[in-house]
């Protein structure tokens, strides 16, 4: 065999080799890929015990939900269904991808921690079902990337507030909103969409940065309150349809005077009672010499020490 035919064999060798390796390790990969996604919707709504599986926990004493990493990509209607009164807490890089809804919320639910959301959905990325004004959807941490077609965030009753790192809202129909919500908050952080913010009772706009363009006025509400921004161009909001700004202010999610374990209202709390504190040092003992004065006076009177003519 001459130097080149060896050369040509040794090539057609490693060539085999490497093919055969290939398709050994593909599909164990592939195999892996499926374990971790989750084809059908995480139904924590109806869990009535601890439940745990690829990038998720639920602790159901406590009702707290982690998520770690999930990948849901469902054709069924819901994404990820959450039940009232609990908490989700992000961790890494979180995926949600569903045929109408992203999120559907049944009560009152916390988002907190240092993670990431990204939701793509056909119809609405965060759907707050429930039907009673008192129960509240708080995103106080974390950073938020939803895609939807037609709301990014939709609530009839419950009131919906961010206060988090940041969120970007993306709506694909032009007749769509970032937010529709009865009464909406977006407060620290950075907001970006591009389509509209509408509240049906009120809108709070304050300490946050923005980035907003659509073919409606950016801001709609029977009462709208902005405060502790500078919008680009502008002294104020006059129905701009688009509308950059950057806060004035910072809205302290943690506490500075108790640290970081405790929520940044608690300094407000604490603020406001050395005020009262110090204003009773202050008012109470001018009550108390006015009486002891007004004492005197009297006595003074009924004695004959004073004459009142």
């Amino acid at each position: 065999m001459t130097h080149t035919s060896k050369r040509i064999l040794s090539f057609v060798l490693c060539a085999i080799i490497a093919i055969v390796s290939l398709f050994t390790v593909l599909p164990t990969d592939i195999y892996a890929w499926d374990d971790m996604m989750i084809s059908e919707t995480l139904n924590i709504a109806e869990a009535n015990k601890n439940k745990s599986g690829p990038g998720y926990n639920w602790a159901n004493r406590t009702s707290e939900l982690t998520l770690s990493g999930v990948n849901i990509y469902t054709d069924s209607a819901y994404g990820l269904r959450l039940p009232k009164d609990c908490t989700v807490i992000l961790e890494g890089d979180n995926y949600i991808r569903a045929e109408k809804y992203g999120i559907s919320c049944a009560g009152t639910v916390t988002f907190k921690g240092n993670g990431t959301l990204t939701i793509d959905a056909g119809k609405i990325g965060i759907y707050l079902i429930s039907q009673n004004n008192t129960h509240k959807i708080r995103l106080i941490e974390g950073k938020y990337s939803i895609t939807a077609g037609e709301y990014g965030v939709y609530s009839e009753a419950a009131d919906f507030s961010f206060v988090g790192k940041s969120v970007d809202i993306t709506v694909k129909n032009a007749d769509g909103l970032a937010i529709s919500g009865r009464s909406v908050n977006l407060i620290g952080g950075s907001f970006k969409a591009n389509s509209s913010v509408v509240a049906s009772r009120e809108l709070v706009v304050d300490s946050i940065d923005l980035d907003i363009s659509s073919s409606a006025p950016v801001f709609t509400s029977p009462i709208l309150k902005i405060d502790n921004i500078k919008i680009d161009g502008a002294d104020e909001y006059t129905n701009q349809t688009s509308l950059k700004a950057k806060a004035t202010a910072r809205f302290h999610l943690k506490s500075i005077i108790l640290g970081d374990k405790y929520p940044g209202w608690v300094d407000y709390i604490i603020l406001g009672a050395v005020l009262i504190i110090a204003a009773s040092a202050i008012i109470i003992p001018l009550i108390r010499k006015k009486k002891k004065a007004k004492k005197l006076f009297e006595r003074l009177k009924t004695e004959g020490y004073i004459d009142e003519n």
